[in-house]
């Protein structure tokens, strides 16, 4: 009988399947037993043709010949990939292998990967999927004893291929067509776009904005039972007059009141749901200030390197009860190590298993939550990113089934010379899993006395506080990470919200190679943890936004593909008529482009952005600064675009003439490369200065 050849997507994946076969040999370029042999891809080897592979007049990005729609798509081998691909090639045709057996990633990814290789390599042998949620040897032996026919899969690699040919076409098109048309590179997506767009509009919102001041009312109230601190409620919902403010607290001053309602409750609070790769990314991000890029590539190591956690890239946050076994190796495990003070207790299998915050298969698709595998954790082999990713995993594991938290609630209503204050506070009770974290975790308030109900106090002080209103926070990875993952929200359409609300932009594998793509062509800043668009990525926006090619900006695109793919992968939608509504769609994105017309931008570009500060003319805007229209006759007044690694753009520049200072402005970078938010000021010469929020200025910055 001949052997099986497997193909991974990784080197060490190939390695680990080796391990788990058993009596391998190792060659240069794969391994091999009397059974198998093991050899590898290294990640995507094959992807889609470029236009110029279908035509060469088509390397030039011309309005003219857009937009390019292939009948039939080509594949072609990523530039260095060639030499692995050879070594491929002969393993698949030797006389010896008579079946191929796919082991790359376990999901819609890796499906095409293996896809692409054997397509383009001609293949034409027998093929079996292999599909791993753990890299543990004995989850790598178990899934052997499930191997399925490759035609199980075919649904899954038509939606992939519908996903990889649909973005090409879309993003090829988009891309050129919008770079052609006006004259600088701008990069188009069909995730990517939308993404920037909640950036964006963002962005608009918090330059809109104007604070408003308002009055917050307090006073300190005594009673038996001790003193507590109330807050001035109304129904409307903010004191805007200070006049308003002011009378209240002189009114109620030195006043007896009385308690009109005294409320006591025990809330049990559930212990939080196992980690996906998001809400990881999310809680990464918050605490130690991770990209989702850092947080996924660390979860990876852990997985693929070390072994401890199962597959990272999933969207779900359950167990399927048929893991239980696993899940108490993992727990007896933790109970050996540095874990032990919180796994003392036998493990609950009983109670575990009838929760559904834990174990719903309905909840499990592809790949399950993440967990840790039960093998041992060697701390001082890890880095220290990847620590710190583990540690959450496993506390988050622990937490899972320990019993809830329980917190007392207190309110309290007083009532003075018709004027309502409210109380309230909340303690712990019972830690419950809130242990595993400690205090921090909670939000503990002093807990307020127990009064009765028509017990008589006296307003010791009573006092106002000035605030402002605040406009909404720019994103962080985190904040963002939430948006993509409910963009439901951000369509009207009652269905796709629905869809939405399940897959959101992008996958929980692709979301950090989105942000990170916006950063790398521009389109984003990093300023900390917040995420800031830039002047390109703006004016891209409302390039679309003018169009209009709303889908292109808008989560429904997404929403709408993603809908359809679930439903290919089903069986319950056609690839040929997915791929005809792209085709159709990409036509006419490209003919409402090409049609526009630009006389628009070109009166912007020549209205004035207002008046010379040093002779009066009026200042004009063109490629690379503002300056004044007399430059000519020596007037040197000049506001470069860009300071300091940072795009000014027509808004701030003229806010920057008109006043003499900018809002604060974010994503100025240091020439020793460290990023830094200052105000902009004009000088009486003419030269622009930082102002920092100490105040102290920088010079010689023009």
């Amino acid at each position: 009988m001949g052997k099986k050849l497997i193909i991974t997507e990784k080197p060490g994946v190939a390695q680990d399947i080796a391990r788990a076969l058993g009596k391998m040999k190792k060659k240069k370029e794969y391994w091999e037993n009397e059974d198998y042999i093991v050899t590898w891809a290294v990640g995507h080897l094959v992807t889609l043709a470029e236009p110029e592979d279908y035509d060469k007049k088509l390397k030039m990005w011309r309005l003219a010949l857009l937009p390019v729609v292939p009948d039939e798509f080509k594949l072609k081998a990523i530039e260095g990939a060639e030499e692995r691909l050879e070594v491929i090639k002969k393993l698949i045709n030797s006389k010896e292998v008579e079946v191929i057996i796919n082991a790359c990633d376990a999901g819609r990814e890796g499906e095409l990967i293996f896809r692409y290789i054997y397509e383009f390599l001609a293949g034409s042998k027998p093929v079996y999927r292999l599909w791993l949620s753990s890299m543990t040897q004995e989850a790598i032996k178990e899934a052997f004893s499930h191997l399925k026919p490759g035609d199980d899969y075919e649904l899954l690699a038509q939606a992939a291929k519908c996903r990889s040919e649909g973005d090409w076409l879309v993003g090829i098109n988009g891309t050129r067509v919008f770079t052609a048309r006006y004259k600088t590179l701008l990069s188009v997506g069909r995730v990517q776009t939308p993404t920037l767009a909640i950036l964006v509009e963002r962005e608009r919102e918090i330059e809109k904005f104007v604070p408003v001041p308002y009055w917050e009312i307090f006073a300190e109230f005594s009673s038996p039972s001790g003193s507590y601190r109330g807050k001035w409620e109304k129904k409307e919902d903010r004191v805007w007059e200070k006049e308003k403010a002011q009378s209240i607290v002189n009114k109620v001053k030195g006043q007896e009141g009385k308690v009109a309602e005294y409320k006591e409750r025990k809330v049990k609070e559930p212990h939080p749901l196992l980690y996906d790769l998001t809400e990881l990314q999310r809680d990464a991000n918050k605490l130690f200030g991770y990209s989702a890029k850092r947080t996924l590539d660390s979860a990876q190591r852990l997985y693929e390197r070390h072994k401890l956690i199962t597959y990272p890239r999933t969207n779900s946050r359950y167990l399927s009860p048929d893991l239980i076994s696993q899940v108490e190796k993992c727990w007896r495990m933790l109970a050996e190590c540095d874990f032990a003070e919180w796994v003392k207790e036998e493990f609950p299998r009983g109670k575990a298993l009838k929760d559904k915050r834990i174990f719903d298969k309905s909840k499990v698709s592809d790949h399950h939550a993440i967990i840790p595998t039960g093998e041992k954790i060697d701390w001082e082999s890890l880095s220290e990113n990847d620590r710190r990713i583990m540690n959450l995993i496993v506390k988050r594991f622990i937490a899972s089934f320990y019993p809830e938290a329980v917190w007392v609630h207190r309110s309290i209503k007083t009532v003075v010379e018709d004027e309502k204050f409210v109380s309230k506070s909340k303690v712990l009770l019972e830690a419950g899993w809130r242990a595993i974290y400690g205090k921090e975790e909670g939000e503990e308030e002093d807990f307020l006395p127990a009064v009765e109900k028509g017990t008589t106090v006296k307003t010791e002080k009573a006092w106002m506080e000035e605030k402002e209103t605040k406009a909404p926070p720019r994103y962080t990875e985190a904040t963002l990470l939430s948006a993509m993952e409910g963009a439901g929200r951000f369509v009207e359409d009652e269905e796709l919200q629905e869809i939405l609300k399940e897959g959101g932009i992008g996958t929980p594998a692709t979301r950090a190679a989105i942000i990170e793509r916006l950063i790398q062509v521009g389109y984003v800043e990093r300023s900390g943890k917040t995420l800031i668009p830039t002047p390109k990525g703006k004016e891209l926006i409302n390039l679309i936004e003018n169009i209009p090619v709303p889908e292109l900006s808008s989560p429904q695109l997404t929403g709408e593909w993603e809908k359809k793919l679930n439903q290919i992968e089903k069986g319950e939608f056609s690839r040929d008529t997915f791929m005809e509504e792209i085709r159709k769609f990409t036509v006419e994105m490209v003919e409402k482009v090409k049609s526009m017309e630009d006389r628009g931008e070109r009166e912007k570009m020549s209205m004035p952005v207002g008046n010379c500060p040093l002779c009066g003319a009026p200042v004009h805007e063109n490629r690379k600064s503002f300056s004044c229209s007399r430059w000519k006759e020596g007037c040197p007044f000049t506001i470069w675009k860009k300071i300091a690694g940072r795009f000014i753009n027509r808004q701030e520049a003229q806010k920057l003439i008109t006043t003499g200072r900018t809002d604060k402005l974010y994503g100025f970078k240091s020439r020793k490369g460290k990023k830094f938010s200052a105000y902009l000021v004009l000088q009486e010469e003419g030269k622009v200065e930082f102002e920092f929020s100490t105040r102290e200025a920088s010079s010689g910055v023009s």
